[in-house]
């Protein structure tokens, strides 16, 4: 299993960490801002984690932004920290109200050469992907949100063909109530991604380092290990009222110290 990190840790950087994260407000400042000069400052702060990969939000790689130029800047950052871009991540959107804005996420994702895009979507769109999948080489791990259950993550991804599955997010989950670990066994091969999240109890939205909270990391990882799983573990730190970065370095040290045990 590799190593990465979902830049949506960095939601509230720009607005300089207020308390509460309006997701809107901050999208609208990421997009607005220098993309190139925000994506080279979250890599420097997290150059000490040695990571895999790094997994783009959306808004940092906002397709109205990007240039061929800049992808190219992207990726030779990227390979100066041995890295590669292993996701990307954020809303779908519905491919028949909105065809080409949902088209150019995944021309994002194939110029960034990520295998799949980690996101949410409504239920009704995931029998329209594949097509898309297919054109642009792009899987779809499907994050949950609301649910609380495998099978009902499940119910969801079955509407799609094999290029759809599911990407856990275990902070989500256990936020909703659920049981990540067991989810791990019920999703088995039609599991895709990973969002490694902690959160400190049922029902909080807050984020806290790996192994703070009420989620079992060494489960997680030890019954993905039994399961073979063997692509990315991507860590996601959103912090409305502090810079992530020291708690994405600790959850690093965490989930490296489990998979070498």
């Amino acid at each position: 299993m590799r190593v990465s990190c979902v830049t949506a840790s960095y939601v509230a950087d720009l607005l300089d960490y207020p308390g509460e994260i309006d997701w809107a407000l901050a999208m609208e400042r990421i997009i607005s801002a220098p993309l190139m000069s925000t994506i080279e400052d979250i890599i420097a702060r997290l150059s000490k984690a040695r990571l895999d990969g790094i997994e783009f939000w959306y808004p940092h790689v906002w397709p109205k932004n990007l240039t061929l130029g800049l992808v190219s800047e992207i990726r030779e950052r990227l390979n100066l920290f041995d890295m590669v871009c292993c996701a990307c991540a954020g809303g779908i959107g519905d491919p028949e109200i909105a065809p080409y804005d949902t088209e150019e996420l995944f021309q994002v994702a194939h110029l960034l050469e990520a295998p799949l895009i980690a996101g949410h979507a409504n239920s009704g769109v995931i029998s329209q992907l594949g097509k898309l999948c297919a054109k642009y080489g792009v899987a779809v791990a499907y994050e949950n949100a609301v649910e609380k259950t495998a099978a009902e993550i499940l119910d969801v991804i079955m509407l799609g063909d094999e290029w759809v599955g599911a990407n856990l997010d275990t902070g989500n989950l256990a936020m909703q109530g659920g049981d990540p670990v067991n989810a791990v066994r019920e999703l088995g091969e039609r599991l895709m991604h990973v969002h490694l999240k902690d959160v400190p109890a049922v029902g909080s939205h807050q984020c806290v380092a790996l192994g703070k909270g009420i989620v079992d990391v060494v489960g997680v990882i030890r019954e993905l290990s039994a399961l073979g799983y063997s692509d990315w573990l991507s860590i996601e730190i959103e912090t409305g009222d502090r810079d992530p970065t020291d708690a994405i370095l600790e959850s690093v040290d965490v989930v490296r110290a489990i998979l070498a045990s």
